[in-house]
C-alpha cells in the first residue's frame, strides 16, 4: 500500500512538474534614431539601394511626393528628362546619399513613366542636355557604355568645377522605368556598384 501511496506522489509530482512553462522573455524592440536607414515607401522606392551600400555610401534621405517640406521630385526629374522626345507623364523616387564623409552627395532618381517608350525617350533627352554637350576633358570623352544587371547602361562622366577628378554617373532605362545616378563619384567601381544595387 505505501508502494502505491509513494508512485502516486512522484506521479503527480512530475504531472505537476510537466505543466509548469515558464514565461517567455520579453524580447526588447529598439527605439529609432536618427543614425538608421530612412523607411522607405512601397513601389518604384523599392529600387533605391539603402543597405549594405559600397564604399563610403550613406543612404541620408529618400525623396517622394509625400515628402514634406522638399522639393517637388516629379517636377524636379521631369526638368531633367524633358527635351524633344515626349516622356508623357512621370513618378519620380530620389535617394540621396552621403559619399566620403560628406565630401559631395550623390543622388539615385528612378523615374516611372507609362511605358518603356517614354521611358527611353527620357534617357535620350537627358542625354541629349545642353549642360552634357561637351567632353569633361580632351582626353575623357562625356560618354561611354557599361554592362550591368544584364542590360546595358550610359556611363556620364562629368568634371566638377574646382575638383580634378572625374566623376562617373550612370542612367538607363528598363521597361518603363529610368535610372539616373549622379553626379555620381570619383570612384568609378563605387559608382557602378552603387547602380548595379538598383532594383532595375
Amino acid at each position: 500500500m505505501k508502494a502505491i501511496k509513494i508512485m502516486m506522489i512522484i506521479l503527480l509530482a512530475v504531472a505537476a512538474c510537466a505543466c509548469i512553462v515558464p514565461d517567455e522573455q520579453e524580447v526588447p524592440t529598439s527605439t529609432p534614431t536618427s543614425a538608421q536607414t530612412p523607411i522607405l515607401p512601397q513601389g518604384i522606392a523599392d529600387a533605391i539601394p539603402a543597405e549594405n551600400l559600397p564604399g563610403t555610401f550613406k543612404l541620408i534621405a529618400l525623396v517622394d511626393e509625400n515628402t514634406p517640406g522638399s522639393m517637388n521630385i516629379t517636377e524636379e526629374a521631369m526638368s531633367t528628362i524633358a527635351g524633344n522626345l515626349s516622356v508623357g507623364e512621370i513618378k519620380a523616387v530620389q535617394g540621396v546619399y552621403d559619399f566620403e564623409a560628406k565630401t559631395h552627395s550623390v543622388f539615385v532618381t528612378v523615374i516611372e513613366c507609362t511605358d518603356s517608350m517614354n521611358a527611353a525617350n527620357a534617357v535620350e533627352n537627358y542625354k541629349n542636355n545642353p549642360d552634357l554637350k561637351n567632353p569633361p576633358s580632351q582626353t575623357v570623352s562625356r560618354f561611354g557604355k557599361v554592362t550591368f544587371n544584364e542590360h546595358e547602361a550610359t556611363e556620364v562622366r562629368r568634371k566638377p568645377q574646382g575638383d580634378g577628378g572625374i566623376r562617373y554617373g550612370y542612367v538607363w532605362s528598363n521597361g518603363n522605368r529610368v535610372f539616373i545616378v549622379e553626379p555620381g563619384t570619383d570612384s568609378r567601381v563605387e559608382s557602378m556598384e552603387l547602380a548595379q544595387m538598383t532594383l532595375s
